[in-house]
């Protein structure tokens, strides 16, 4: 066996990056807490047996696009069934469409579950970040449990992009989520600390211009409006992320919770708040302090250099009051989720039942409306020699109905006044006058 002496420093900087991998790939919540159990249960339904998801995308798809009647209710039973990445597509495209439609008011609560359960199963995390970011077009939002999968998943894989973005969800929608901020928290930290450069969106999110250089100028009748509210409207990551940490830690007193709203302050531009901050003469964590040494504003770093730092893991901080939140809160929701997703199942059963019932309330009314279009036609039939002279009348007055709406061309000449211009122009030998395309044919002769 071969004896390596390594040197301390690379024992220190060794430990230290397995310490940090060790917390980066660690799940945080259990296995039970994702209640695997109780959501394949739903499966167990009538209505998810019965459904062949190929031609019921296919039925849905003519539904909401030929006949505009898809319904709340059919994409909610479709995105509860989702079994492959394939039917992860077809959800997504489908849940586009009912975005479009009256319906959509009427989308119920667990759709959103579903189909955030089915894109983390069979989807990309992309795709997921993309349909929470884009919230007009797809409408779908985190609840608080679906929020705790989403991201301890992305924490667990380390993917602090995805992590970071569905956590700035939380801050949009104003969630007071005890895990998933605590989660959220961790998630933005790792993003904007991690010594990989990370974008914060997707390359085929960012428009590129193909012709940077040709002018295309176009007429418009009203003036852009340049107002945006610094919520919905942010389109800038360091504001996002700036909010974020804002939002998560805004009633945080320790070291760690201060030192993070410094930094956000930083991130969103309020250059007077964070100085005032770092002058006040509380400590701040050392790195971040490092982040703020690095601004290009100089007034900034010199408060930063001057400010009183504290060596202390934001990292482990933050990752220990993540587990607190966890074990104390997870047990009851893991709890509260199953009655969830009996109370869901009842709901599905209702509507189902209050759609069929509306379908056999149609389906008689047509049946009735061809019944007495039937009836009537056998009575004309029964009674047409008895109805004969009101049928030949009516004739009558249809076609004089008619002939008013005809133009007026055959006018009597005779009864307008004796002028010129009306009587008949006669040729001297009291013959009618030969017209000039009589002339002209006569003149051309017989054709050839």
């Amino acid at each position: 066996m071969l004896n390596l002496k390594i040197p301390r420093e690379f024992q220190n900087l060794l430990a230290k990056q397995c310490y940090k991998n060790h917390i980066q790939f660690r799940t945080l919540v259990s296995a039970e807490f994702s209640n695997r159990n109780a959501w394949q249960a739903r499966l167990a339904a009538p209505v998810f047996k019965q459904i062949k998801m190929q031609e019921y995308f296919v039925t849905l798809d003519k539904k909401f696009t030929q006949e505009f009647r898809g319904s709340a209710i059919d994409v909610d039973i479709f995105a509860n069934n989702v079994q492959s990445s394939t039917q992860a597509e077809h959800m997504e495209e489908l849940m586009f469409k009912l975005r479009r439609t009256p319906h959509t008011l009427h989308t119920l609560d667990s759709t959103h579950h579903a189909a955030v359960r089915a894109m983390l199963d069979f989807g990309s995390a992309e795709n997921l970040v993309k349909m929470l970011d884009d919230r007009m077009n797809y409408g779908l939002f985190l609840d608080e449990y679906s929020a705790v999968l989403v991201l301890d998943k992305f924490l667990k894989t380390g993917d602090h992009q995805a992590a970071a973005r569905c956590a700035s969800q939380l801050m949009l929608q104003e969630e007071n989520f005890k895990i998933a901020n605590a989660l959220g928290n961790l998630a933005c930290w790792r993003y904007i600390s991690s010594s990989e450069k990370i974008d914060w969106f997707y390359p085929d999110e960012i428009q590129v211009d193909e012709n940077p250089d040709e002018v295309i100028r176009v007429r418009v009748q009203t003036v852009p409006n340049k107002y945006t509210d610094d919520h919905f409207d942010l389109r800038d990551p360091d504001k996002i992320i700036g909010k974020t940490l804002l939002y998560f830690n805004k009633n945080s007193n320790d070291i760690v919770g201060r030192s993070l709203v410094i930094l956000g302050e930083h991130l969103f531009g309020s250059e007077d708040s964070v100085i005032a901050m770092l002058k006040d003469g509380g400590e701040v964590a050392k790195a971040v302090l490092e982040i703020l040494e690095q601004s290009n504003k100089e007034n900034i770093v010199e408060a930063a250099k001057s400010a009183k730092s504290a060596d202390i893991d934001i990292d482990a901080k933050l990752f220990e009051a993540s587990n607190n939140e966890i074990k104390e809160n997870a047990g009851n929701m893991i709890q509260q989720q199953k009655d969830i997703y009996q109370k869901w199942q009842d709901t599905r059963d209702q509507e189902l039942k209050k759609y069929y019932e509306a379908m056999q309330r149609s389906a008689r009314i047509q049946s009735i409306e061809e019944t007495k279009a039937q009836l009537t036609a056998t009575e004309e039939q029964l009674f047409f020699f008895d109805n004969l002279d009101s049928y030949e009348m009516e004739l009558v007055d249809k076609e004089k109905a008619f002939l008013r709406t005809l133009p007026r061309t055959n006018w009597n000449i005779s009864n307008y006044p004796q002028s010129k211009y009306y009587k008949k122009k006669l040729a001297p030998d009291g013959e009618r006058k030969i017209a000039r395309w009589e002339k002209k044919e006569q003149k051309l002769g017989p054709p050839k």
